[in-house]
């Protein structure tokens, strides 16, 4: 067994070797009090939620010990010494998995992000933070690895290629293949398993990208690239599609045109304002050519290569004006800067007019529907939050939940939603074997809850604890979490405070 646990950290490591170590990241981390490893640990006589199945297994006992889950059944160990949990009237879930989350965008966010995704049942996420050095992420993942921190298990999306290292000045967008190719054999050098088309990627250098990243046999994942059509990025070999305009997009009868017309918005002068243009332009034609049929053989696609989709639902409300309640707690984690960033963006959104309004209203309605529609045929659909400060009224940890509700808002089942939130993304980021499930063999990653999630999808949020890497987190030390998150967020406003005084 502990073989399995040292292959699985190789396997999460496996740019570590070859990456030097940097400098420590800045600022102070509050303390947190980690819960002991226990050796082993007995939940007796709970129910067992088979998420592949939608069932549920009563009245099982599941044994766990160093760290994995070593019997699912009738059986308990002997002797008086044994942690027992009764989990009598309870059920059990494997962790949740955030699949679309920025926590690591920077040392000051990952102090008070980590803390409140386990205090939420999350125990793995996949981040998709790209402005720090890979050096500090790693090391943030040694600190959680061997619990001298407490937070997630993650999952590195990668870099995003965007084709031009000049992108950012809006010049030289139209890269070539072998461009594209070379800054993605940088990265994977530079020690990176897995990188993210970006959406600027140029079409040649896209098939550049692809190409190195098959042969590295690194993941590639993010949005498809505006110039790319997607059955195109599906067949070249991107395993996960993050954000579903494209999609969309790609269930229009007029999608080849409409992707030229962006490509040379790309490839003109001013392209990343011609681009934007564009694409609204283009809306009014993508509801008017949308197409059933195209939409059903793009499931067929997506199911045959096994592509993933993270559907990140509560990316659109705030353009559509949904605000969360200026009461709502959650913002006490979150730091008087960041909040203030979002009321800054929420007052520069554009006023929308009704006709503006009730078109981005028909594109979500028409999204939300084809979303569903991939559920019922088999797409690997992968709940994440898109929660980060740069993203405003997004919350860590408890936005997970919202996305799960959203998905069973659209037709999905709570069973179906559970998946996307445990089983589907384990799949997705080559899990599979050792993640997402309670089975014997896998790791103990689990969440007890006070109801059945397959009834309401909304008791996923009744937790009672959390297991995470052979540790256990009763009421009281989630509580604590979710304390600590609002510490570090008051630590952030008196240091923002006390440097506001010297100067």
């Amino acid at each position: 067994m502990k073989s399995n646990r040292i292959f699985g950290l190789l396997l999460g490591l496996c740019w570590a070797g070859r990456a030097a170590l940097g400098q420590q990241p800045g600022g102070v981390i509050p303390p947190v009090v980690v819960p002991p490893m226990v050796d082993e640990l007995v939940i007796t006589n709970v129910s067992v939620v088979d998420v592949d199945l939608g069932e549920i297994d009563p009245h099982q006992n599941v044994v766990m010990r160093d760290g994995f889950i070593i019997s699912v059944g009738k059986w308990v160990p002997a002797g008086r010494g044994v942690p027992t949990v009764d989990g009598t009237g309870k059920y059990l879930v494997p962790g949740l998995w955030d699949g679309h989350t920025h926590a690591l965008a920077s040392a000051a966010e990952e102090r008070m992000a980590l803390p409140l995704y386990v205090a939420h049942g999350i125990t793995s996420i996949r981040d998709v933070t790209t402005a720090r050095r890979l050096n500090d992420l790693l090391r943030t993942y040694q600190a959680l690895e061997t619990g001298r921190r407490v937070g997630p298990r993650i999952e590195l999306a990668g870099p995003v290629l965007n084709g031009s290292a000049t992108e950012r000045s809006g010049l030289g967008l139209a890269a070539t293949r072998a461009e594209g190719r070379a800054q993605a054999e940088s990265l994977i050098k530079a020690g990176w398993c897995s990188l993210q088309t970006g959406p600027l990627l140029s079409h040649d250098a896209f098939w550049g990208v692809a190409a190195a990243a098959e042969e590295a046999r690194v993941h590639l994942t993010g949005p498809v690239p505006e110039a790319v059509p997607v059955l195109d990025a599906i067949g070249a070999g991107q395993r996960g599609i993050d954000h579903p305009d494209k999609l969309l997009l790609a269930c229009s009868a007029r999608e080849a045109e409409l992707v030229d017309a962006r490509a040379q918005a790309l490839a003109g002068p001013r392209p990343l304002t011609t681009l934007q243009a564009r694409v609204k332009a283009q809306q009014p034609l993508i509801l008017a050519s949308f197409s059933a049929e195209r939409c059903a053989a793009l499931a067929q696609a997506l199911e045959q290569y096994r592509t993933f989709v993270v559907p990140a639902l509560g990316a659109q409300d705030f353009a559509l004006g949904r605000e969360p309640d200026p009461a709502d707690p959650r913002f006490r984690a979150v730091p008087a800067a960041v909040r203030q960033q979002w009321a800054r963006a929420s007052h520069a959104r554009p006023r929308l007019t009704a006709d503006r309004r009730a078109r981005l209203q028909a594109l979500d309605s028409l999204q939300r529907g084809m979303i569903a529609a991939f559920g019922r045929q088999g797409v690997r659909l992968v709940a994440g939050s898109d929660a980060g400060s740069a993203t405003p009224n997004l919350f860590h940890g408890s936005s997970l939940h919202d996305e799960l509700e959203r998905l069973v808002a659209i037709g999905l089942t709570p069973a179906e939603a559970l998946r996307a939130g445990t089983v589907n993304p384990a799949m997705a980021m080559g899990r599979g074997f050792d993640l997402g499930r309670i089975r014997a063999g896998y790791l103990a990653d689990a969440v007890l809850l006070n109801a059945n999630p397959l009834t309401d999808v909304h008791n996923l949020r009744l937790i009672e604890a959390v297991v995470l890497r052979g540790r256990l987190f009763d009421l009281p030390a989630l509580a604590k979490l979710a304390h600590d998150a609002e510490k570090a967020a008051a630590m952030e406003d008196a240091a923002a405070h006390a440097t506001a005084v010297v100067r």
